[in-house]
Parts: structure tokens; sequence; C-alpha cells
């Protein structure tokens, strides 16, 4: 579904829209003025939902031609080879991610703690995946008229990527598990979460000027997604940290 212009909600689930798989985020397609670059890949167990609802908002799936994935965890790239399979799509990501998916390699991803957590079935496999594309902070990227600046935002994870989109005037940031609406943060129990490189982040995004803010979970802002950043800063300026989404 349209949520914004140029941007579409095509996946997301229990800790979002629940319009596909209850593991997957938010999945979106952005549109460059006739090709289409998706954020992320949800977690693959349902990538058929996901074309469905390319096909019905109107997205020939010919023009989606890019894979952007913020980072390694499986709700965010689990889907990546079936969606390159089936779409054709270029594979793009950090480099962290990259050696993840390309080796399958569920405990560079968390998938063994997220599977003795319960979060996912034991007998789910990560799908290895060739990446095109190896992203550094500070690349950019050319969508038709779409510029997409990539931001590394470590601290969820330690290979998270951000993508900064600017566009007609309006800079739009797709930020993965960084930082949600009304300021929230997601810190887990595992290896490759990182306190002292998210606070670092943060501080960082606070600054930047954004308009909208579309985050990996929950809901998005179309305007005033600064405003979300910044309310970070609320609990870091007294050596806090902000409130987690779960």
């Amino acid at each position: 579904m349209r949520i914004s212009p140029g941007v579409y909600l095509i996946g997301s689930g229990l800790l979002g829209c629940s319009i596909t798989h209850d593991n997957d985020c938010n999945v979106y397609a952005i549109d460059g003025g006739g090709d289409f670059a998706l954020v992320d890949s949800g977690c693959g167990l349902e990538t058929e939902e996901l074309i469905e609802n390319l096909r019905r908002d109107g997205i020939p799936l010919e023009r989606v031609t890019l894979l952007l994935l913020t980072h390694g965890h499986l709700d965010h790239s689990g889907g990546a080879r079936s969606l390159r399979d089936r779409l054709g799509v270029q594979v793009a990501a950090s480099a962290g991610t990259a050696r993840a998916l390309e080796a399958g390699d569920e405990e560079a991803i968390s998938l063994g703690a997220a599977k003795r957590a319960g979060i996912y079935p034991a007998a789910l496999r990560f799908e290895a995946c060739p990446v095109a594309r190896v992203l550094n902070g500070g690349d950019e990227l050319v969508l038709g008229g779409c510029a997409i600046k990539v931001l590394e935002t470590p601290g969820h994870s330690r290979d998270m990527v951000s993508f900064l989109v600017c566009r007609d005037g309006k800079r739009d940031l797709f930020c993965g598990d960084t930082v949600f609406h009304g300021g929230r943060i997601l810190l887990q129990d595992v290896a490759d979460c990182d306190i002292p490189a998210y606070s670092r982040t943060l501080r960082a995004l606070a600054e930047l000027p954004i308009d909208g803010l579309y985050p990996g979970h929950l809901l998005w802002s179309e305007r005033r997604g600064q405003h979300h950043v910044r309310k970070t800063l609320e609990f870091l300026d007294r050596l806090l940290l902000p409130p987690n989404i779960v």
C-alpha cells in the first residue's frame, strides 16, 4: 500500500501492520520514477505475499531492480534469496551483512540465539544469497530521480546501515532497527548488539535533517521524522538509554 509519495509498504509483521508473516519487518518499496528498490526482505516465509502486494499496488515486477538490506537479522534479510530468484533484483548490503548472507551464516546474524529463545522454529534455515554490491558509509546510489546515500548506523547490530533517500527536496530515512516512532530503540541480548556504538549513532542521526522516518517496525512518519530521532537525546543526555520497543 502507498503510504507516502514514492513509498509503499509491501510487508509488515506482528510489530507493524500484520500484512505479511508475523516475523517480517516493514518491507518498503521506493519509487525512483519508474524504477523501484526494496528496503529489506522480510524473513522469507511469505515472499509470494510480498510479490502479490507489489502487483496489487501496480508496481511492475520487472522494474523492481534493487534490494537494499539494512542489516542481517533474519526478519530483514531472510527473504533476500527468494526475492533475488523471483525478481532478479541485485542485492546490496554492508560488508558484515554480505559476508553472513553469502555464507548462510546463522550465528553471524544471531539466528541461533533467536531460535534458542523461541522466536523462530528450530527447523528454519537461513538461505545463502549472492550479494551484488557491498555498501560502505558515504556511498551514493542513484535510482531514477532519487539519490540514496548510505549511512553506517551500528548499534542494534554492528552491520547496520541506513538509507537517506533524497528526492524533490525531501529527505527520507530508512533506518532499519536503529530508531523507531517516539524515539524508541531495540536493544537485544545478542553478540552483535553494541551499546556504545548505538549511542554514537543516535547522536549523529539527531543532527541529521530528515523529513520522513521509515523504521523496520511499528509506525512511520511522513513528516517531522527528526522529531522522533531527537527524542532519544532526552535519555542519552541523562546517561540513560531510550525505551525499547518491546
